[in-house]
Parts: C-alpha cells; structure tokens; sequence
C-alpha cells in the first residue's frame, strides 16, 4: 500500500529556531512554499511556521529581529513515514492543514502536501480504499457534479 514514504518530498527545506522572522521570510519566499518545519540539529521537529504566522510580525519591526523559536507553532501535527495513503486524507481533511511534516522516529524526513495526495490519486485514479470520515467539512455528494443533470440551454451567469 502506498505510504507517506512513497509521495513525500525528502528534500524538504527547515529552519533552526534561532533564525529571525525576517531570514524565515526570505526562505519562505527563496523556495516558494508556505510554511517550514522548525528542527534542531539533529533534525527533530521543534514547530512550524506558516506564512500566516508571519503576517502579524511583519507589522512590528523588533519582533521581525528576533528568533522565530518565539513565535512558532509547537503543537505540530506529524504523520510517520508509514502512514498508508487512506491515514493522510483523513488526516488533511480532519485537520485541516496543506501539508504535513513526515517522520522517522523523532526525525524530519520529508514533507507531504495535500497537493501531492491528489496529483497521486489523479495519476493513478485510484480511490481512497474507504469513505473519509470529516468532522467539519461538508462535502458535497457526487450527484452535485453531475453534469448531465445541467440543463443545456441554460447559460453560466
């Protein structure tokens, strides 16, 4: 069964807690994501930081000068390197996150995006093997896109 391991990038880019919120911007932007884990040496996830995080820090000068380790998000969610391509739907519509860091043991080893669950499962059209259990999302039922239900002579508005 396809894992994390499998659609992950194992390149991905972090920051160290003592960088400043203006080097996290600039790398944010060097590398055109949205956010960067935060890991210490030894490459153990410490939090993450959105570009959403930083958009109230850009207003204050002296906070932009400290390290981000201040202003970091450190209640992160992670999954393992194993966790099977039906975990990680569930997980990004459970939590509503783009992208999650993935682990081996303790360790930052890659990252997977919700981007990269769906390019998987359009290239290879395969479907999640069970229904996703979504706690706040309401997610309309195929017959909504039914396109032959949309009367021809009907213009877009």
């Amino acid at each position: 069964m396809i894992a994390a391991k499998d659609l992950m990038n194992p390149d991905v880019v972090t920051v160290d807690p003592d960088d400043t919120v203006w080097e996290v911007m600039a790398t944010i932007l060097e590398h055109d994501v949205s956010g960067l884990p935060v890991v210490n040496m030894p490459g153990q996830l410490l939090g993450f930081v959105s570009e959403f995080d930083l958009m109230d820090l850009v207003q204050y000068a002296q906070a932009a000068q400290h390290p981000i380790y201040y202003y970091m998000t450190r209640e992160v969610h992670s999954v393992d390197e194993n966790t099977t391509i039906d975990e990680l739907a569930e997980r990004f519509c459970a939590l509503s996150v783009r992208r999650l860091p993935v682990l081996q043991g303790d360790r930052v080893v890659g990252i997977v995006s919700f981007r990269d669950l769906i390019g998987h499962l359009l290239r290879t059209r395969q479907q999640l093997p069970r229904e996703l259990h979504v706690s706040h999302h309401s997610l309309p039922t195929p017959r909504a896109f039914d396109l032959r239900r949309v009367p021809h002579n009907q213009g877009h508005a």
